[in-house]
């Protein structure tokens, strides 16, 4: 099996194919790469050069995923994907997709990320509501399963 595997990678690449098999595979796994809560913001569109572009609902969602530029390109790495590249567009119905049957839930990475965010702020009112308005953005079409 490993040889057939290897025929197809060269087979793909000889054919200039190679980057659209590799695209398909991240989209079926993005939910998994890149976690829920970006994963409904975001879909990866093309690839070219080992570069990801991926298209961001929001500029907001554009500004938040420079932070974690790095850690998307390093969960990228075994998909051969050497840099990601991040641009506005529209998403399409099924992007991020989760059932509504569920309730809303942060994950640990969008925690850290909102303790991060609002942790210079120094009003505690000021706070709250920064941290009311960001867990809202982050939890905006995800949901979680009922207790």
């Amino acid at each position: 099996m490993h040889a057939l595997q290897e025929i197809l990678r060269k087979l793909a690449k000889n054919y200039g194919i190679e980057g659209g098999a590799v695209l398909n595979l991240i989209r079926r796994n993005w939910k998994d790469i890149v976690g829920k809560t970006i994963a409904v913001h975001t879909a990866p569109d093309t690839i070219k050069n080992r570069t990801l572009s991926i298209k961001v609902d929001t500029p907001q969602w554009m500004h938040h995923l420079s932070f974690f530029k790095e850690d998307i390109i390093e969960k990228l790495k075994s998909y051969n994907v050497k840099d990601v590249r991040f641009r506005i567009g529209r998403l399409s119905q099924q992007t991020g997709k989760t059932s509504k049957e569920d309730d809303v839930i942060l994950s640990s990475d969008d925690q850290r990320y909102l303790e991060n965010t609002i942790n210079s702020v120094k009003d505690e009112e000021l706070k709250e509501k920064f941290k009311s308005l960001i867990s809202h953005g982050l939890t905006k079409g995800k949901f979680k399963s009922k207790s």
